[in-house]
C-alpha cells in the first residue's frame, strides 16, 4: 500500500513535465530577445540623435574663421533653435583652442579624453547634475599646419527626449514579446492537448475492455513515439495469453491422461478390499502398482512438457553453457539401472574435444532421458542402444539409435506430437509424450529434433540438434 502511495506522490503528469522544460525555455528566449531588442534600440536611437549633434558641430565648424588673425565664430542661432526644439531639452556648446586663448560658450562641458586630431566622438557625461550626450570634434586651427594649434568644438544636449524615445521603443518591444510569448504558450498548450489526445483515447479504449479481453491494441492511429510502448504491451498480453493457453493445455492433458488410470486404480483398490484370498489381493496390488507407476511417469512427463513450454522466451528456467559430453554421460548413468533391468547395453561415443551448447541442464536431461527411455522400452531385450555426440554444420548433435521396430513413414512426419504413438510399438505402455517433450526442449534451446528409421536394419534414430557455442 505504501509503495502505491509513494508512486502516486512521485508521479507527474506528462503535460507538467513538458511545461517544466518548455516554460523556462520560453522565458529564457523572451529575456534574450528583450535584451537584444533593448541594446539594438539604444544603439539605433543614439545613432539617430548623434547625427543631429554631428550636424550642429559641422555647422559651427563651417562658421569658424581665422581671416582676421584671431578666431571668429559666427553661431548659427537658427540651427540651434531648431536643434533645441528637436532635442526637446537643453543644448550646450563650447569652442576652445588648445593654447587656451579662445574659450567660447559653455566652457565647463566635460572634456573628451584621448581625442585625436580630425576625430569626431560621442559619449555620455554629466553637466550640473544633468545627464547629457556630448559630441566633440577636434581639428587643426590652420589646415596648413596640422601639428599646430588645435581647435575643439563641443555640442551637448540633455538626454531627456533621447531616453524617453528609447524607453517608448523598449516598452513596445516588451509588449510585442509578451504577446508573442502568450500566443506561443497558447499554441503549445493546444499542441500538448492534441498530442495527448490519442493517449486519452487509448486509456478509454483499454478501460472499456472486458477483463478477459487480451486482444492486441491497434497502434495505427497512435503517435510514432507511443507505438513501441503499446507494442511492448501487446507482446506482454500475447505472452499472458500463451501462458494461459499452456495452462489450459496442461490441465486438459492431465485430465485426459490421469482420469482413466486413477479410475482404474480406485476400482482395483476397491476390488482388493473385497477379496479374502491373499493371493488375489497381491495380484490386484501388483496390477495397481503398474497403473500407479505409469501414472507417475505420465505426470512427470506432463510436468516436464509444461516446464519446457514455459521456458520458451522466458528466464524462468535460465539457460547456461553446458559441456554436453558430461550432461549426456550423467543422463546415461541415471538410466543405467533401467537399461540393465531389461538385460540391454548402452554405449556412449563422443569426440575428445569438448562440445558446448547453451541450454537449461534440467530440461535437456529430461529430453535425453525420454529419448533413451523410449529406446529401452520399445527395443527387444538384450539389444543395444547407441548414444553419440558429434558436431554437424555448427550444431551439437545428440544422437540416440535403438534396435526397436521403428516408425511407419507417414508417422515420422508427426513425430513429436503429444499423445501420438507409433503403430509398431506393440504393447508398449508409453503415453506418447516423450518425443513431444524432446521437441519442445530442443526448440526452447534454439535447436530442433529429427526422427528417422535406421537404414541398415530396424530401429529408430532420434537426433537432438542444439546451436553449438564457440
Amino acid at each position: 500500500m505504501s509503495g502505491t502511495q509513494e508512486t502516486d506522490h512521485t508521479a507527474r503528469r506528462l503535460a507538467t513535465t513538458l511545461g517544466f522544460w518548455i516554460v523556462p525555455a520560453i522565458a529564457a528566449a523572451m529575456a534574450s530577445t528583450l535584451w537584444f531588442s533593448t541594446t539594438t534600440i539604444q544603439e539605433l536611437a543614439d545613432s539617430a540623435y548623434d547625427r543631429s549633434l554631428a550636424g550642429a558641430i559641422r555647422a559651427i565648424d563651417a562658421n569658424i574663421s581665422t581671416e582676421s588673425g584671431g578666431v571668429g565664430v559666427e553661431l548659427p542661432y537658427n540651427l540651434f533653435e531648431f536643434f533645441q526644439l528637436t532635442a526637446q531639452g537643453k543644448v550646450y556648446f563650447n569652442v576652445a583652442t588648445s593654447d587656451g586663448l579662445v574659450q567660447i560658450g559653455d566652457v565647463l562641458l566635460p572634456d573628451t579624453p584621448g581625442l585625436a586630431s580630425g576625430e569626431l566622438r560621442f559619449h555620455d557625461g554629466a553637466y550640473f547634475g544633468e545627464n547629457i550626450r556630448i559630441g566633440t570634434l577636434k581639428r587643426p586651427l590652420d589646415e596648413a599646419k596640422p601639428y599646430g594649434t588645435q581647435i575643439t568644438i563641443q555640442v551637448a544636449e540633455t538626454k531627456m527626449s533621447r531616453s524617453a524615445f528609447q524607453n517608448e521603443l523598449i516598452l513596445r518591444a516588451a509588449v510585442r514579446d509578451i504577446l508573442v510569448v502568450a500566443v506561443l504558450a497558447s499554441l503549445i498548450l493546444i499542441g500538448v492537448f492534441m498530442a495527448l489526445k490519442p493517449l486519452n483515447r487509448l486509456r478509454e479504449t483499454i478501460d472499456a475492455r472486458e477483463p478477459d479481453d487480451l486482444t492486441p491494441v491497434e497502434v495505427a492511429s497512435l503517435p510514432v513515439e507511443v507505438r513501441p510502448l503499446v507494442e511492448a504491451m501487446n507482446g506482454l498480453m500475447q505472452r499472458t495469453v500463451e501462458q494461459a493457453r499452456q495452462q489450459r493445455r496442461f490441465l486438459e492433458d492431465a485430465s485426459h491422461q490421469l482420469r482413466t488410470p486413477m479410475t482404474i486404480l480406485r476400482t482395483q483398490i476397491d476390488y482388493a478390499l473385497h477379496q479374502s484370498d491373499i493371493g488375489d489381493v497381491r495380484t490386484t496390488l501388483r496390477s495397481s502398482q503398474q497403473v500407479l507407476e505409469r501414472s507417475i511417469r505420465t505426470t512427470n512427463q506432463l510436468l516436464a512438457l509444461a516446464m519446457a513450454r514455459t521456458s520458451q522466451g522466458t528466464e524462468i528456467y535460465p539457460q547456461n553453457a553446458l559441456v554436453l559430453s558430461e550432461t549426456v554421460a550423467e543422463t546415461v548413468r541415471m538410466l543405467w539401472p533401467r537399461i540393465r533391468s531389461r538385460r540391454m547395453d548402452c554405449v556412449f561415443n563422443h569426440p575428445d574435444t569438448e562440445i558446448h551448447a547453451r541450454a537449461n541442464e534440467g530440461l535437456l536431461r529430461e529430453a535425453i532421458m525420454n529419448v533413451i527411455d523410449n529406446a529401452v522400452a520399445y527395443s527387444p531385450q538384450g539389444s543395444l542402444v547407441a548414444v553419440s555426440l558429434h558436431d554437424r554444420d555448427g550444431y551439437a548433435v545428440i544422437e540416440v539409435i535403438d534396435e526397436g521396430p521403428g516408425m511407419e513413414e507417414d508417422e515420422l512426419a508427426h513425430a513429436g506430437t503429444r499423445f501420438r504413438r507409433g503403430t509398431r510399438t506393440g504393447n508398449g505402455t508409453g503415453s506418447g509424450l516423450g518425443l513431444a517433450i524432446t521437441l519442445t526442449v530442443a526448440r526452447a534451446c534454439g535447436g530442433m529434433m529429427s526422427v528417422a528409421n535406421r537404414k541398415d536394419r530396424s530401429g529408430l534414430v532420434v537426433c537432438i540438434c542444439l546451436p553449438k557455442l564457440g
